[in-house]
């Protein structure tokens, strides 16, 4: 059935934009852009690196794919904002025109897809870093489907109530009939909520584990430097996502009770919540490891393995550096090990188990990663073959020898190894 209520009344009719909400609005509108072009540069890469993955190694990685997700739900939220440019072309909101059909149909998929997704990738790094679970593949496919059905589903109910009608002006953009008060609430802002407070809960869940995990010595000295700088991550997400969205949340929910927001507050809380494309991209691409410019998708078989911030001390990928622990092994929560860690990315671990009063078992543990070798480890490499190359008595390279008897020396470059294993 469709909203029988012609005219319209002055909340939802056609209405000429102010003077002054005009530099609002345009703000909205750069955002939406900036969030909008952000996006679709990180979406089209992230399509081409998951191409070639598959191709390469027929594998991918989950947390790219649900990355990839919810890029699609930040480009209809962002293209939902900067149809405010044909409102700003014109100077006026025109209900009659299909863009508000439009942008109210991208505004409802778009917020909700955005908290959905951001929501399932914190249960994702919950379930693979404390848990250490992963779905199967196939399970893994299946749901991103479901929520998709979910999201699209739940948008269309106001339209299958009320038909094309639904969308009328509500503030300065179209948007569901602000009549419709509890269609509002139960097909988006229950929603939105949920989810706000859903990202808040699992992530606060994680640090808190992670931090008590630290402190117990769960972790070796190495590992426990790196989880620290992971665990302070676990602020950043929720937050992010939390403070682009409460402020338009906040203000239709006023609306509702009868205090509504002014168009300036309007056009700020929409300044926010279309923020939440470019900062998504900003905050993922900074701190998970998105590989963007890896020719190998990041490993699923270690959660931890996904971040990559850019302040988190990277171990040398070449070298012979050991470090060995003992732990108490009657400490409660902790992990009796002996642990060698090689920073080249090839793990050798041994643990040590108290099987008696006299007696020891010792587990060895060894993890060997091969990738292609990239230009600057064949630089690395030269530079490590340098210092143990043998020197003649007056410290010069052994490279006069060589040369005299017709031979020269070839450079790690010049023998094009086309791996290292490592």
């Amino acid at each position: 059935m469709a909203i029988h209520q012609e005219p319209l009344d002055a909340e939802s009719a056609s209405f000429v934009l102010p003077d002054h909400i005009h530099p609002w609005l345009r703000s909205v509108v750069v955002l939406g852009f900036i969030s909008f072009f952000a996006s679709v540069s990180l979406l089209f890469l992230l399509t081409y690196k998951l191409v070639s993955w598959q191709l390469r190694s027929k594998r991918s990685n989950q947390f790219v794919i649900l990355i990839f997700n919810l890029l699609w739900a930040d480009i209809q939220q962002a293209l939902a904002f900067l149809l405010n440019v044909e409102w700003l072309r014109l100077g006026s909101v025109d209900v009659e025109n299909p863009i508000c059909f439009a942008q109210g149909w991208l505004v409802s998929t778009g917020d909700l897809g955005s908290g959905i997704w951001c929501f399932v990738i914190g249960l994702h790094t919950f379930a693979s870093i404390i848990l250490n679970f992963r779905l199967k593949p196939r399970s893994f496919y299946l749901c991103i489907f479901l929520l998709w059905v979910f999201i699209l589903g739940v948008s269309s109910i106001p339209l299958g109530m009320y038909g094309e009608s639904i969308y009328v002006r509500s503030g300065v953009w179209c948007w569901i009939h602000h009549d419709l008060e509890d269609l509002r609430l139960w097909t988006h802002y229950v929603w939105i909520f949920i989810f706000e407070f859903g990202n808040v809960f699992i992530y606060a869940i994680i640090y808190t584990i992670l931090s008590i995990r630290i402190r117990s010595g769960y972790y070796t000295t190495e590992e426990a430097k790196r989880v620290r700088s992971i665990a302070n991550l676990m602020v950043v997400y929720p937050l992010v996502y939390v403070v682009c969205t409460i402020p338009l949340a906040s203000a239709r929910m006023a609306s509702m009770s009868g205090n509504p927001p002014s168009l300036a507050r309007l056009c700020l809380s929409g300044a926010m919540i279309v923020s939440n494309g470019w900062l998504d991209v900003l905050l993922y691409t900074c701190t998970r490891r998105i590989m963007i410019f890896s020719d190998e998708p990041p490993s699923d078989v270690d959660g931890m393995d996904t971040f990559a911030a850019f302040w988190i001390e990277k171990p040398k990928r070449f070298g012979g550096e050991c470090t060995i622990e003992a732990m108490n092994t009657h400490t409660r929560g902790r992990r009796s090990k002996s642990k060698v860690t090689l920073p080249s990315g090839s793990e050798s671990s041994d643990d040590l188990c108290g099987i008696g009063s006299n007696d020891i078992k010792l587990v060895t543990t060894t993890r060997v990663i091969s990738e292609p070798a990239q230009p600057e480890d064949f630089e690395e490499m030269e530079a490590e073959a340098r210092v143990v190359r043998p020197r003649t008595p007056t410290t010069r390279w052994s490279q006069d020898t060589s040369d005299t008897n017709g031979s020269r020396n070839l450079s790690l470059k010049e023998l094009a190894i086309p791996h290292v294993a490592h």
